[in-house]
């Protein structure tokens, strides 16, 4: 129980990833604060980790908006007294689209909330961790943010967020908060495995190009977030972990024809 005594939010904890990482923190002794934008999926998850035994909060926010962030902050100080990890988890992806047809709406909504959301709550919270000289920080980005893919509003947001994170490593090392990311793959949540049902991706071509032949799992995703924010990752920082079955190790493999899977 590592993770005894401290205090950590997860931002889009009301399902997905955010609801997996959100449980294993509180499993492993963390107190848990989700803002999610969907207060009926947080208070779920925060009844769930109630019955562990374990104290939380849910509160409900947008991360794009600034006054939202700030009070997720305040809140959480006046329940809990600090704020030792920050999961920047929430987010939304896009159709994959030629940008000659992406409307600008949709644009500014997926930059506002993958990048702008993370920007936000790490500037917030970070001058809380700066300020008591401890904290770690990890930002969901994706190995899209890292290999380019058809998602001409998604990509770069993720890919802004990968760069984020080695500006902020760097500017607050010196205080002992560390500042990390962690790259998914495809990910069984109920985002992809609506995609999948809709036909907007195919799970037959993903599987080729997966040197391990498997989907990530939300677990995978959250047991790196554990590492990341432990003491056994305690000089790690600016970082950007890919947790991808192999994929992006895949390269031109698949193209050239590689070995049978």
């Amino acid at each position: 129980m590592e993770f005894t005594g401290k205090v950590a939010i997860v931002t889009g904890g009301g399902m997905g990833i955010g609801e997996t990482i959100a449980q294993v923190f509180a499993r492993e002794g963390a107190d848990i604060v989700v803002g999610d934008v969907n207060p009926a999926s947080a208070e779920k998850v925060i009844e769930e980790i109630a019955r562990t035994g374990k104290k939380g909060m849910a509160v409900k926010m947008d991360v794009s908006l600034k006054v939202d962030v700030d009070r997720l902050a305040d809140e959480t100080l006046r329940a809990f007294g600090k704020i030792d990890i920050l999961i920047n988890n929430a987010g939304i992806t896009q159709l994959p689209l030629s940008i000659l047809d992406l409307d600008l709406e949709t644009w500014q909504r997926v930059t506002d909330i993958d990048y702008k959301g993370t920007y936000l709550c790490s500037r917030r919270i970070g001058r809380e961790m700066v300020r008591q000289k401890s904290g770690s920080i990890i930002n969901i980005s994706s190995i899209v943010g890292l290999a380019s893919a058809p998602l001409v509003a998604y990509s770069p947001a993720k890919s802004a967020v990968i760069m984020l994170t080695k500006i902020l490593a760097t500017e607050w090392g010196r205080f002992n908060v560390r500042v990390n990311a962690i790259a998914p793959g495809y990910t069984l949540t109920p985002l992809l495995k609506g995609m999948i049902e809709r036909g907007e991706r195919n799970p037959e071509m993903i599987l080729k190009r997966t040197p391990m032949g498997r989907m990530v799992e939300p677990e995978d995703i959250a047991n790196a977030a554990l590492f990341l924010a432990s003491d056994k990752a305690r000089c790690i920082t600016g970082v950007t972990l890919p947790v991808d079955a192999g994929f992006l190790a895949d390269g031109a493999w698949t193209a050239y024809g590689g070995y049978e899977r």
